[in-house]
């Protein structure tokens, strides 16, 4: 069984209903061996990710969004930035909230963090979606041999996610 959590100082943030599970999962399981790893992955291919598993989730949970539309990408991908890079900008009297650059280790790594924690916050989707392993499992072995032609079209084909839900 797999939980998601976030470090929160000394302890592990599962949240209400996680936490819950696990406390039930250990109480019938007291001596099981965990293995506790990032969910998410550092590396060069972090923007292939974010781009090609992100943000097509994303589109796929939004109603009137079609996570194969390059427009719907584009403005989800926008708003995702907006969202969780922003800075406040004084405009014509107004402060407005404007999208810092993705670019770089630490920004990008920041935008997956908070995007991955709002997908789970909002949508609790299976952990396989967010898992940067199942995605480069579809990207390296499943898409060149002729597989889906896009990461949310393999989830749903497996059954990881559900075609009726977007």
């Amino acid at each position: 069984m797999e939980f998601i959590c976030r470090p929160s100082g000394q302890s592990l943030n599962l949240g209400q209903r996680n936490t819950a599970m696990f406390l039930d999962y250990i109480k019938k399981n007291p001596d099981a061996p965990w293995k506790l790893e990032a969910l998410i992955t550092e590396s060069k291919r972090q923007r292939g990710f974010f781009e090609g598993a992100l943000v097509p989730l994303v589109a796929f949970y939004q109603e009137g969004m079609d996570h194969r539309n390059q427009e719907d990408l584009r403005r989800v991908r926008e708003w995702l930035k907006i969202e969780f890079t922003s800075e406040g900008v004084m405009l014509g009297g107004k402060l407005q909230r404007v999208a810092k650059s993705s670019k770089g280790s630490y920004a990008l790594r920041l935008l997956v963090e908070r995007t991955v924690e709002w997908l789970q916050e909002n949508y609790q989707p299976p952990v396989e979606a967010l898992n940067g392993e199942s995605f480069k499992h579809w990207r390296d072995t499943v898409f060149p041999y002729g597989g889906p032609g896009n990461y949310i079209d393999y989830l749903v084909e497996v059954g990881t996610l559900k075609a009726n839900v977007c």
